[in-house]
Protein backbone atom coordinates (compact mmCIF):
# COMPACT_ATOMS: atom_id res chain seq x y z
CA UNK A 1 0.00 0.00 0.00
CA UNK A 2 2.55 2.62 0.76
CA UNK A 3 4.54 1.95 -2.81
CA UNK A 4 0.74 3.50 -3.79
CA UNK A 5 0.98 6.34 -1.93
CA UNK A 6 4.30 7.07 -3.23
CA UNK A 7 3.65 6.78 -6.53
CA UNK A 8 0.99 8.68 -6.25
CA UNK A 9 2.84 12.00 -4.00
CA UNK A 10 5.71 10.94 -6.85
CA UNK A 11 2.46 11.35 -9.67
CA UNK A 12 1.30 14.73 -8.17
CA UNK A 13 4.96 16.33 -7.57
CA UNK A 14 4.97 15.76 -11.36
CA UNK A 15 1.78 17.57 -12.29
CA UNK A 16 2.63 20.47 -9.57
CA UNK A 17 6.25 21.20 -11.57
CA UNK A 18 4.35 20.75 -15.09
CA UNK A 19 1.65 23.37 -13.91
CA UNK A 20 4.71 25.28 -12.62
CA UNK A 21 6.38 25.32 -15.99
CA UNK A 22 3.31 26.17 -17.73
CA UNK A 23 2.96 29.08 -15.59
CA UNK A 24 6.26 30.61 -16.27
CA UNK A 25 5.42 30.03 -19.70
CA UNK A 26 1.85 31.77 -19.46
CA UNK A 27 3.85 34.73 -17.72
CA UNK A 28 6.48 34.82 -20.08
CA UNK A 29 4.11 34.97 -23.02
CA UNK A 30 1.66 37.76 -21.07
CA UNK A 31 4.88 39.80 -20.92
CA UNK A 32 5.43 39.74 -24.73
CA UNK A 33 1.88 40.09 -25.82
CA UNK A 34 1.83 42.82 -23.56
CA UNK A 35 4.70 44.56 -25.52
CA UNK A 36 3.24 43.72 -28.17
CA UNK A 37 0.20 45.32 -27.36
CA UNK A 38 1.47 48.43 -25.74
CA UNK A 39 3.92 49.45 -28.81
CA UNK A 40 1.18 48.90 -31.23
CA UNK A 41 -1.42 50.77 -29.36
CA UNK A 42 1.17 53.82 -29.63
CA UNK A 43 1.92 53.41 -32.70
CA UNK A 44 -1.68 53.39 -33.06
CA UNK A 45 -1.83 57.26 -32.06
CA UNK A 46 -0.11 57.95 -35.64
CA UNK A 47 -2.80 56.23 -37.67
CA UNK A 48 -6.63 56.59 -37.92
CA UNK A 49 -7.09 53.25 -37.48
CA UNK A 50 -6.25 50.73 -34.51
CA UNK A 51 -3.31 48.73 -35.89
CA UNK A 52 -3.90 46.52 -32.99
CA UNK A 53 -5.12 43.17 -34.09
CA UNK A 54 -8.22 41.89 -32.02
CA UNK A 55 -6.68 38.88 -32.15
CA UNK A 56 -3.85 39.80 -30.09
CA UNK A 57 -6.34 41.15 -27.38
CA UNK A 58 -8.11 37.52 -27.32
CA UNK A 59 -5.08 36.10 -26.99
CA UNK A 60 -4.09 38.46 -23.58
CA UNK A 61 -7.56 37.50 -22.68
CA UNK A 62 -6.83 33.84 -23.05
CA UNK A 63 -3.57 33.86 -21.89
CA UNK A 64 -4.92 35.65 -18.62
CA UNK A 65 -7.68 32.79 -18.34
CA UNK A 66 -5.65 30.19 -18.87
CA UNK A 67 -3.21 31.18 -15.90
CA UNK A 68 -5.99 31.05 -14.06
CA UNK A 69 -7.16 27.62 -14.70
CA UNK A 70 -2.94 26.66 -14.12
CA UNK A 71 -3.71 28.27 -10.78
CA UNK A 72 -6.61 26.58 -9.79
CA UNK A 73 -4.70 23.33 -10.79
CA UNK A 74 -1.68 23.69 -8.74
CA UNK A 75 -4.53 24.74 -5.72
CA UNK A 76 -6.09 21.26 -6.27
CA UNK A 77 -2.62 19.56 -6.60
CA UNK A 78 -1.66 21.37 -3.19
CA UNK A 79 -4.73 20.40 -1.68
CA UNK A 80 -4.31 16.94 -2.52
CA UNK A 81 -0.85 16.73 -1.28
CA UNK A 82 -1.72 18.27 1.80
CA UNK A 83 -4.79 15.46 2.31
CA UNK A 84 -2.21 12.58 1.76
Amino acid sequence: MTGSFDELRAGLADVAERLSSAGQFVRQAGVLIDDALGQLTRLSEQHSESLVPIELRRASDELRHGMQLINSGSAAVSDIEARL
